[in-house]
């Protein structure tokens, strides 16, 4: 008896603990969470180059190539030594070269020296050195903490070849020495160099063959010339571009996420919405309600659709625009616009006004001292327009990207088509305005971006058969007169009578 009524008890505790868990209900997740709109302008705008310290490219092939040219005094001094001293063996010499920096402390030249020396016997002989030199310039790591330092002490050495016509003798030498550089400007070098020619006894017709004893002492001074690009560019950093392409990435991919719940929660509507309409159709109310589906429908197609009220107004007042304004206008004729009289008009030409009292309003506000609201009769309005100073109906604006001259909605294009054929079938001067968004870029980007802006509306009308002279293009630069902030990145078409 006791071992039942331990287990009924047992049975009892856990059906009220399965009652509790029953009864309790999930909490929903709160839906609202914070998003800095903010940084995402500051990761859609270009990344500010930033550099290695110290750290210079490479020239390319093009760029800091040198031609040299020198004048100054060589001695020769052989074996045998001969008698004279080293002051009696002076003798004029030239030397020219080209070369190139690779870096700027790593060069290469090939060159030409000679003229006359001296031999053993003092008798004087012609000379001539071809040869070729490796470069350092021992200053060269200034040029990653300046753009073009002044000066350079460059060491040399290289391989050539002595000549001396007198006896034939061209002998293996080589070169070596230290030349001094000034740079007076960005092309133009001074140039002071002290170097030796060491080639075989037997060059000046005197001595062992084979064995080295000749030299040549030699000091210049010149110019040098830069031809073709001149400095060097700093290393960029790639890290902040990667750092952004890996934010765009997973900003990407935060998008397509947000997408795919936006299509199911889309789907789930759709869903609900059929079964109301069924609901509806059993209770005998789909008539009564069908609206309100109807404009759903067109909602979700794209779009909401157009009924080009402004743009066949637009017709209308270009179609009687020599209209003298004291004769009645026809049934397909425009009666007042732009804040005077709304008229609708159908493509086939009728009009149906909507709205006539907005002229005794501007009247009324004029009254209270709105002196930028003028009042209009037909005529009055219609000279305005005639004048070419006052737009056609309402500018025509096309929306782009951040940073871009591109498009938001490629579906804008549409209005292009319609405003060159309107603009050439009634001969109008068009002014197109582009402008940027001054809460991003500098004023010296926003400026640039207006006209590109205004350069590719500008380019579009011209493919569609609008003549260029009719056409002025403005650039407003950075703006901030509208709300949000992607209005203000627009360029708007103005519409003329010439």
């Amino acid at each position: 008896m006791r071992n039942k009524i331990v287990f009924v008890m047992a049975m009892a505790g856990m059906c009220c603990t399965l009652q509790a868990k029953a009864n309790v209900q999930p909490v929903p997740q709160d839906s609202v969470h914070y998003e800095s709109y903010m940084e995402k302008e500051l990761m859609f705008q270009t990344a500010e180059p930033t550099y290695h310290k110290g750290v210079l490219v490479t020239s390319p092939w093009n760029g800091n190539w040198f031609v040299s040219l020198q004048g100054g005094a060589s001695a020769f001094i052989g074996r045998p030594i001969g008698c004279a001293d080293l002051f009696d063996r002076v003798q004029p010499s030239l030397s020219a070269s080209v070369g190139k920096w690779f870096t700027p402390q790593i060069g290469a030249r090939i060159g030409y020296g000679g003229w006359r020396f001296k031999d053993c016997n003092l008798t004087v002989n012609d000379y001539h050195h071809f040869h070729a030199d490796l470069m350092y310039n021992v200053l060269g790591g200034l040029y990653a903490k300046k753009e073009n330092p002044r000066w350079g002490i460059v060491p040399y050495v290289g391989l050539g070849m002595m000549y001396n016509p007198q006896n034939g003798q061209k002998p293996f030498a080589i070169s070596y020495g230290i030349q001094g550089q000034y740079r007076i400007c960005k092309r133009l070098a001074a140039l002071l160099e002290i170097g030796n020619v060491s080639t075989f006894q037997n060059f000046d017709g005197y001595g062992e063959a084979n064995r080295f004893g000749d030299n040549m002492l030699s000091i210049s001074v010149g110019l040098s010339f830069t031809i073709g690009k001149v400095g060097w560019k700093r290393s960029a950093d790639a890290t902040p571009y990667i750092r952004q392409n890996e934010w765009l990435v997973e900003y990407a991919s935060e998008l397509s996420e947000s997408n795919r719940r936006y299509i199911g929660q889309h789907d789930r509507d759709m869903r609900t919405l059929n079964e109301l309409k069924k609901i509806l159709e059993i209770e005998g109310l789909l008539e009564k309600y069908s609206r309100l589906f109807e404009d759903r429908e067109n909602l979700s197609s794209g779009y909401p659709k157009n009924d080009y009220s402004g743009l066949n107004s637009l017709r209308a007042r270009l179609k009687n625009r020599r209209w003298d304004g004291k004769s009645p206008l026809s049934n397909d004729s425009l009666a007042v616009c732009s804040g005077i009289a709304n008229v609708n008009v159908d493509d086939s030409g009728n009009s149906n006004e909507v709205q006539s009292d907005n002229l005794a309003k501007a009247q009324e506000l004029t009254n209270m001292g709105g002196d930028s609201i003028a009042t209009y009769n037909h005529s009055d309005y219609l000279s305005f327009i005639n004048s070419g100073n006052e737009c056609i109906g309402s500018p025509v604006y096309f929306f782009f990207e951040l940073g871009t001259a591109k498009l938001t909605d490629k579906s804008q294009s549409v209005n292009l088509d319609e405003l060159a054929r309107v603009a050439k079938k009634y001969g109008l001067s068009v002014t197109v305005v582009g402008a940027a968004d001054a809460a991003t870029g500098t004023a010296d980007v926003n400026d640039r971006l207006s006209i590109s802006r205004a350069d590719y509306i500008t380019t579009e009308l011209v493919k569609r058969g609008l003549a260029v002279d009719v056409i002025t293009k403005v650039g407003k630069g950075g703006i901030s007169d509208y709300n949000p902030t992607e209005a203000n990145r627009h360029t708007k078409v103005l519409l003329y009578m010439k």
